[in-house]
Formats: C-alpha cells, sequence, structure tokens
C-alpha cells in the first residue's frame, strides 16, 4: 500500500473483496503512489463468506436527495442509547459539525485518490448547516484524517449518501503505524453502489490480507447511525442500534492505536466502485451529522 508520513492515509490503502464485499482504505493528505503496491483486488484471500454485493445498475438512478435535510435529534439520542451493552463509555474526542471545521482535529487530504483515481482536494470538504459534507464533483472528491487516535473504545458516528454512479462512501478506523495489512483496518461504513442500498462492515487483518465482515441492506441515501466497539477480546458493529456484526476471533482484532477517516472515493474499480457516466449527477455528497469516540 502506497503511503507517505505518520499521519497520512494511503490513496490505495483499503481492499475488497472481488466477489462480495470490498474495504475502502485510507489516504493521503500528500500526493501517493497508488499503483506502486500490488494489485490487492488480485491477489485476494481467504475468509470470506458474506452476502453477495447486488449487481450494480445500468439504468438510470433518481435524483439525489437535496444534500441539506432535516436531522430530528431526537432520535439520534435515542439510537445511540440504545446500542450495545451498557459499558461505563466515556467521551473523549469527536466533532458535532456545528460550526467552521476545525482543522486542528483533521487532517485534510491533498492527494491522488482512492484506487488511483481523480483528486482528493481541501475544497471538496465543508461543514454547513450542522453537518459536515464531502463533495465530489467530476474528478475532484475528497477525504479526512481524524487527529485523535487510541487503542480500542467505541467510535460512532451518522452519516448518509447520496445517490450517484462512480462515488462511494468509505468510514473507517485506520492504523497509525502505517503497516497494512499487518496491523489491520476496521471499515465501520462503505457503501459503493449507486442506488446506497447496502452498508458494508470489513476487517482487514494479517499479512495475508485476511478478512471477514458482513454488510446490510436499507436505504443509505437517508440518516443512518453506526458504530462500532473494538475491545481486546471482540470487535462488534452495530447500525441502527442493532447488533449486525460481531468477531471474537484474536487474529482479527488490531493492538495498536488507529484513527478515524471519512472518505468520499471515486470508481472505476472492479465488482466495486463503477466508472461515472451521464446518469452521475453534477454533485454527490457524503454528509455526517456527528462523530463521537469513547473510551472505558
Amino acid at each position: 500500500m502506497p503511503h507517505i508520513p505518520v499521519r497520512v492515509r494511503a490513496a490505495v490503502a483499503g481492499m475488497a473483496v472481488a466477489i462480495s464485499v470490498a474495504a475502502c482504505a485510507g489516504a493521503d493528505p500528500t500526493p501517493a503512489a497508488p499503483d506502486s503496491g500490488p494489485d490487492l483486488y488480485d491477489a485476494l484471500p481467504q475468509k470470506v463468506e458474506l452476502p453477495p454485493v447486488p449487481e450494480i445498475p445500468t439504468t438510470t438512478v433518481a435524483p439525489p436527495t437535496p444534500t441539506v435535510t432535516p436531522k430530528p435529534k431526537a432520535d439520534v439520542k435515542k439510537a445511540t442509547e440504545d446500542e450495545g451493552p451498557k459499558l461505563d463509555w466515556k467521551r473523549v474526542a469527536g466533532d458535532e459539525f456545528d460550526g467552521d471545521l476545525d482543522e486542528d482535529n483533521w487532517n485534510l487530504y491533498d492527494s491522488i485518490g482512492g484506487f488511483g483515481n481523480g483528486l482528493r482536494r481541501p475544497e471538496a470538504i465543508s461543514a454547513s448547516d450542522g453537518t459536515l459534507k464531502i463533495t465530489g464533483r467530476g474528478e475532484v472528491s475528497g477525504g479526512m484524517g481524524h487527529t485523535y487516535d487510541q487503542t480500542y473504545g467505541r467510535w460512532e458516528f451518522r452519516a448518509r449518501t447520496e445517490p450517484g454512479r462512480g462515488y462511494g462512501s468509505a468510514i473507517l478506523l485506520w492504523p497509525d503505524s502505517e503497516k497494512w495489512p499487518e496491523d489491520g483496518e476496521i471499515d465501520m461504513m462503505e457503501v459503493p453502489t449507486e442506488d446506497r442500498v447496502r452498508a458494508h462492515f470489513v476487517l482487514h487483518y494479517g499479512e495475508d490480507n485476511n478478512i471477514v465482515g458482513t454488510s446490510v441492506p436499507g436505504n443509505f441515501a437517508n440518516w443512518h447511525t453506526f458504530a462500532v466497539e473494538w475491545l481486546p477480546d471482540r470487535i462488534t458493529w452495530f447500525v441502527d442500534g442493532k447488533k449486525q456484526f460481531e468477531t471474537k476471533d484474536p487474529e482479527a482484532i488490531p493492538d495498536g492505536p488507529m484513527h478515524l477517516t471519512i472518505q468520499l472515493d471515486q470508481g472505476p474499480k472492479k465488482d466495486w466502485l463503477p466508472e461515472r457516466d451521464e446518469t452521475t449527477p453534477d454533485e454527490v455528497s457524503l454528509e455526517v451529522d456527528w462523530v463521537r469516540v469513547y473510551e472505558l
């Protein structure tokens, strides 16, 4: 995987399962060399038996939902209170995106895009009306990495992705060591298909890039709440307060510090992201209401 200094996302860091799921990777705030490593799609592994990714439609998708949509805060509160075991979590970091984006908390990528496609530029990222927006316009989209890191904890966020062929969202935890895949990757929300009908969760681990995970159906052009609890003995994934996946395999559980990244990636990538075409809207946004980080 290509990456430059610490706190930098690799432009082609994440991978996908060519049959069923794919996991996105971090990106790099400085230009990367996305083609310098092996094509991990062709190298893929071993431990995955997940629901198939829906066939990418060839017909024109419906017009995207407007970027600014009502946000029922009462629903957010209920969802986060209902998620998972009642552990004594203490909030230690996060962002409500209620004002201007605090760049002390985020590294904005300025690099080649994910999978070597297009560009990631800071100007694609904005905060307005109480949400973060990463907007793809033609060859330009964006990504950002949280400056806060820790080993183990709970990460939760509320997000939606506008429909649009050729753009896919990825919110994940990436290892501070930049050693991928040995030090793991936790893909907490990936929504690649243009109709936004399925969200994926994927763990990468081990020198051979073993992969395990699952996916859930839904309308992910609408708001949904996601959470991951990463503990020494398990990793658990929740969507809208319901547990969707858990592993206690010690080989799959990272044991070094990681940090959150938020990305809107571009295709094409075989069996994952199609290429933009005439059906793609002029603008497609990944929108995040808030992110919250906890420790025990």
